[in-house]
């Protein structure tokens, strides 16, 4: 007789490592390197985040996962289960996918009520569709606040610059002619640290929300073979910067973070640092490119880079459940205007 026990986790320190990556990277469907060990390890030791991790056992073997953390709602005294940010938090399910599916399912739900008023799900990959019917049944809405640029860099740079809009094709040969390069910078302490203060600016000067210093310092001691850093060069100094993490579990090289300087855009260090990383990425024999989590809005001036730089957008459908009593009076009561006033924090804490 076939029989599931399922376990919650505050920590990812709790489960056994290998384990939990070999049903992220090798038996699911649908992992990525967000959902590693390795990368939630890291997201609790860079912000003291508390985990709410669902593992799922079959006749004593380990047969699915789902990480995901515990958030408090700023203004409020809600909190809310979602995954890392940025990060994504699949139901990574290696046999048995309906029972094991709504094991996890009920983990979750165990976890919610009271102040805790929901779940957010926010799956890696599009696969992840084929639970739709079975979220939809237990309560949950989808939802496209987000959306990934994704290149196909399977083919030759060539290839890859021909997909490119004329005006950036331009850039990068103004760029050359002005001798900028991109250069790939050993990823140290050092590094990260001077890479980190860059971050925190360029982000308040665009008003916008990066990452942290602690959580680039954890990854650092958690996956640092897995993060490669490029640096546009003018005359020996740098115009910019830009973080990457290659996703080995999807042969995908993500571009995640940005470092750049306001007064050296006239060297077009976005355009070189994009190509210098795409350049990279094929060179070791990655198939895809991903640009990063996108708002989805032809008025944004990231949207229209992404795009213009070959990208091909595909949207991030998020599952989200409001299981608590509250959640649900607000449904009935407010309908959609209100508990949007709900969401759009949500959205904003878990990165959309």
């Amino acid at each position: 007789m076939t029989e599931l026990t399922t376990s919650v986790h505050r920590s990812i320190t709790e489960v056994k490592q290998g384990e939990w990556n070999a049903i992220v990277a090798q038996q699911s469907r649908t992992g990525s390197v967000f959902e590693r060990y390795e990368w939630l390890l890291a997201y609790e030791r860079g912000t003291d985040a508390v985990g709410h991790h669902v593992q799922v056992r079959k006749n004593g073997t380990l047969v699915g996962v789902h990480p995901s953390f515990v958030r408090s709602l700023p203004g409020t005294p809600v909190r809310f289960l979602g995954p890392a940010m940025p990060g994504s938090n699949g139901a990574l399910i290696a046999t048995d996918e309906a029972a094991v599916f709504d094991a996890i399912a009920d983990g979750m739900a165990a976890g919610t009520g009271g102040r805790t008023i929901g779940h957010l799900l926010k799956p890696a990959s599009p696969r992840s569709l084929r639970y739709a019917t079975r979220l939809q049944a237990r309560g949950y809405v989808p939802s496209v606040r987000d959306c990934q640029f994704e290149l196909d860099i399977d083919r030759d740079w060539d290839a890859v610059a021909a997909d490119l809009a004329q005006k950036k094709r331009r850039n990068l040969r103004k760029a050359d002619e002005m001798g900028v390069t991109a250069a790939e910078v050993p990823v140290t302490d050092a590094s990260i640290r001077t890479f980190a203060r860059n971050h925190e600016t360029h982000m308040e000067r665009i008003g916008g929300q990066g990452t942290t210093p602690s959580f680039l310092q954890a990854l650092l001691s958690t996956i640092g073979d897995r993060i490669k850093l490029f640096s546009a060069q003018v005359d020996g100094e740098s115009a910019g910067q830009l973080l990457a993490v290659v996703g080995q579990e999807r042969d995908c090289l993500y571009l995640l973070f940005p470092a750049y300087d306001a007064d050296l855009f006239r060297y077009y260090p976005s355009e070189v640092l994009y190509r210098g990383a795409i350049q990279w990425g094929i060179d070791e024999g990655l198939t895809t490119c991903n640009y990063g989590d996108t708002h989805p809005d032809i008025d944004d001036g990231t949207y229209t880079f992404k795009s213009d730089f070959g990208g091909e957008p595909v949207a991030t459908v998020r599952w989200e459940r409001i299981g608590s009593r509250a959640g649900k009076l607000l449904y009935l009561l407010g309908g959609d205007r209100i508990v949007d006033r709900i969401r759009r924090p949500i959205a904003r804490l878990v990165g959309a």
